[in-house]
Parts: structure tokens; sequence; C-alpha cells
């Protein structure tokens, strides 16, 4: 074998080699992003509260589960041209669609109040615990002619939550260094993601529907204390006074084709 032959079989050598370098630091960079992701979802949530002593949320103890109420989300469509298709129903007053970026962009979303329940005073005891479900389809695409390595689609749950107990001025919502002027943003730790590679003109349909069941709950005199500063005698008058959630959906989606899914949330209190 020549030299030069020699020499040219190690620079691509190295090149192949850097190239798997590259790809590893960008998984982990990637990976990292995602767990910073995690604690920043956790932290709003009694999961990320210290351990008590006996356990946690020892207010419900021995107490019956009470049924709060349901909420079903409207829906939420994730297309190109949002225009609808003659003979297609109308949107309802909750329903929502978001035209997606050209593909490979990414697209962001907000969504605010998509449903929604009150909840009587004295309806739970000390903490509002969820039976969440997602139902959702959508496609992957990749009509750019060339490779992409990340086709991603996630899901962000929220609710915020409304009560006359958090207008007191001088309650300071610590997420935010503002008052809560009478609500707070509560989540459910229940993001959904999906990512992949596609090659060129390659499609893959998804379908999933799958329950988050509470924990620690979703709030909870542990955490409208130990999270939100609340006294023992706020949180306990949290939950003796009306409470309405308004449910919410954050997300992004590159190299999405099209979407459609709806979330109901089941409430359960002690």
């Amino acid at each position: 074998m020549s030299i030069k032959r020699c020499l040219t079989m190690l620079v691509a050598v190295g090149a192949t080699a850097g190239v798997a370098l590259a790809q590893t630091a960008a998984n982990r960079a990637e990976f990292r992003a995602e767990v910073k992701a995690m604690r920043t979802e956790l932290a709003a949530t009694a999961l990320s509260a210290p351990p008590a002593p006996g356990g946690a949320d020892t207010d419900s103890f021995g107490r019956n589960v009470q049924y709060d109420g349901l909420l079903q989300s409207g829906s939420v469509s994730l297309l190109s041209d949002c225009t609808p298709a003659p003979g297609d129903p109308a949107p309802g007053p909750d329903d929502r669609c978001v035209v997606l970026n050209a593909a490979p962009a990414a697209t962001t979303f907000d969504l605010p109040d998509i449903g929604r329940l009150t909840i009587p005073g004295r309806s739970s005891h000390s903490l509002f615990c969820h039976w969440l479900t997602p139902i959702a389809l959508y496609t992957f695409q990749n009509p750019t002619g060339v490779f992409q390595p990340n086709a991603t689609f996630r899901l962000i749950p929220y609710v915020e939550v409304e009560s006359s107990v958090l207008s007191d001025p001088s309650l300071i919502d610590p997420t935010t260094g503002l008052p809560f002027n009478g609500k707070l943003e509560a989540s459910f730790a229940a993001t959904y993601q999906d990512s992949q590679s596609l090659d060129v003109n390659q499609s893959a349909l998804r379908r999933f529907s799958e329950s988050r069941v509470c924990i620690g709950g979703f709030l909870s005199k542990t955490t409208l204390m130990q999270l939100y500063g609340l006294t023992e005698a706020q949180a306990t008058a949290f939950f003796r006074h009306d409470v309405t959630l308004h449910f919410g959906l954050r997300g992004n989606a590159a190299l999405v084709g099209e979407a459609f899914l709806t979330y109901g949330l089941r409430v359960v209190g002690d």
C-alpha cells in the first residue's frame, strides 16, 4: 500500500472519529439540557419537596378519596395551513390550531386556558391529585431533500390555579418575584417528548395515549407552604375556598407534518 493511500485512509478515519466525537458531545449536551428541563418541571411539584418525618402529605393519612371533577381540553391541531376544509366541523370555543413553520424550522407554542374546572371550597382537605390522559396523533415528515437528525415533538401540560386566597398583595410568588395576583401555575411533571432522525422523504405515524397518575399531587398544602411560601393557615384556607383550574399546553414541533391531540384531566382530593 502506498504512503499516499495510507495517509488518505488515516485522514478518513480521523474525520470519522471526529464526527463520532462531535455527535457524542451533542448527545451529552442534549441529555444535560433534558435533565435541566426535568429538574425545572419537578421543582413545580411536590416530588421535589424535601423528605418529611413519617412521609409527605401526612394531612392526607387515613382520608377517603374525593372526586373533585373532570376537565376536558379543547382539541389542538398543528397544521401547515389552519384554514378549515369544506365540510369540517366548526371549531369549538376551546379548540386551537397552530400553523407549523416550514421544515426544518421548529414551531413553539403556548396555549393557555383551553379547558377549565371550578372546584368548590372544602371539596378536598389538603391536596389535589390528577389523572391526566392525553390522546395524540401526529406524523414526522422530512420534505427537505436532505437527512435530518432531529425531528421532535414535545408537549408540556400545565394548569393555572385561581384562588381568592392568592389575592393578598403581601403574598409573593417565589417563581416570579411578583405578587400572585390571585393565581399560580402548577405542573404535572408529565412532559411528553418524541424524537428521531429522518432520511429524505421518510415519514412516520405516531399515536399515543398514556395516563399520568398522581404521586405527590399537582398541588397540596406541602407545595403551597414549601414551594410557594404560604403559611400553614393560608394553605389550609386555600382548600376551604373555591378554586378554578385553567388548563394550558406548551410545546414545540420540528419536522412534524401534522398533529391532533386533546387532554382529559380528572381531579381527586382527600
